[in-house]
């Protein structure tokens, strides 16, 4: 039962971080949405409420079989990622029900679009974004976006007035709730141990042979999982299929990293961080996997595959490569330099963007935070 003296408030989450909830129970009813990083963001929001008792709050997720009976909330938390897509109509009906119930303050914190690297094209499910985002419109003050792109999409493309969006990041660099702060960049050598990640669904082979070739050259070289999938073919020894089946990259038993245990897979976001501690450089094409790594304080490189990650790397001035730049000549060092020199720049604008993000809930939830 809530207590009464707290705001009672809903949650856009599969999993709280208090909850006690087996593996299998999280692979079986995909509770992080597809995608580990998923909670990185949406348990960083959780720290705009910290003082509130966890009886206050409620969890609704897409992936979830339980239905609210109670539609009565002071607060709906809405950490998204890249919800402007195809084939997401399934969410995007699900939420549009979901606000037509609601009457509370809603916090839509995040939201980003996955485009190319150019331009944008009509998505197939235009009416259902336009609908959620004139039902945004009526219940916020603002629409907290996750870069500029998505920005541009929502005001440039679909017409939608620009003093309805700002651009605030990702929550996920605030999770730890401190200040960030690096650590001592050591000289590149053989022997660092490296946390590599990678987005089977989006594979292309220039990324591809780059990241086998670090996985071949570098022993002590780590596959850093995010996927539902991923987390499948771990534990159940299930091939991923399909679009995310490729010989290059761990996505079958047989793949030497696979089969000599070289891969981690996180489901709680500060065991993920904590472990990255043991690391001295992350690189790949997954945004909160490289976020991860720069919160407990080492350098990372994204390697970018389309908006959603460029986007990102962009607001918050981390260190990213197109991955159509890489060649048979890039080597992990260069990169690996590249990426401590660019990385002063995402502690130089710290301040700012956090600065930015506080008025923003305090604009639209009329909440006062600090780090």
């Amino acid at each position: 039962m809530a207590n009464q003296n707290y705001p009672k408030i809903l949650v856009y989450t599969g999993l709280f971080p208090w909850e006690d909830i087996s593996k299998s129970k999280i692979l079986s009813n995909d509770l992080i949405g597809g995608n580990t990083g998923n909670l990185l963001f949406s348990w960083s929001t959780l720290n705009l409420f910290k003082e509130v008792p966890h009886e206050n709050f409620t969890k609704t997720y897409i992936t979830l079989k339980n239905h609210l009976n109670d539609y009565e909330f002071d607060y709906f938390l809405l950490p998204l990622a890249n919800t402007f897509r195809e084939n997401n109509d399934e969410e995007l009906i699900f939420l549009i029900n979901l606000l037509k119930k609601l009457s509370c303050k809603v916090l839509l914190n995040g939201i980003g679009g996955q485009f190319g690297k150019v331009g944008f094209h009509n998505f197939s499910n235009e009416k259902l974004i336009r609908e959620f985002i004139e039902l945004l419109i009526e219940k916020t003050v603002s629409i907290g976006v996750r870069d500029a792109r998505t920005k541009e999409y929502i005001t440039g493309f679909l017409g939608y007035s620009e003093a309805k969006v700002v651009v605030i990041g990702c929550p996920s660099v605030r999770i730890l709730n401190k200040k960030l702060k690096a650590k001592e960049y050591l000289p590149f050598n053989a022997d660092f141990k490296l946390a590599v990640n990678y987005t089977p669904g989006s594979y292309d082979r220039k990324w591809g042979c780059f990241i086998d070739g670090i996985f071949k050259n570098y022993t002590n070289s780590y596959a850093v999982l995010q996927d539902l999938d991923e987390g499948k073919l771990i534990s159940y020894g299930k091939n991923l299929l399909g679009l995310k089946r490729h010989d290059l990259i761990p996505t079958f038993t047989e793949h030497p990293i696979i089969k000599n245990n070289r891969y981690k897979l996180f489901f709680n976001p500060i065991d993920w961080i904590d472990e990255m501690n043991e690391f001295q450089f992350s690189i790949g094409t997954r945004i909160h996997g490289n976020i991860a790594a720069i919160l407990a304080g080492i350098p990372a490189l994204v390697i970018a595959i389309d908006s959603r990650t460029a986007g990102l790397a962009q607001t918050h001035h981390i260190p990213y490569i197109w991955f159509d730049e890489l060649t048979d000549k890039t080597r992990i060092e260069e990169l690996y330099y590249r990426s401590c020199i660019e990385m002063t720049n995402f502690y130089a604008h710290l301040d700012e963007i956090n600065e930015r993000y506080f008025g923003f809930i305090k604009e639209n939830l009329g909440l006062k935070v600090r780090d």
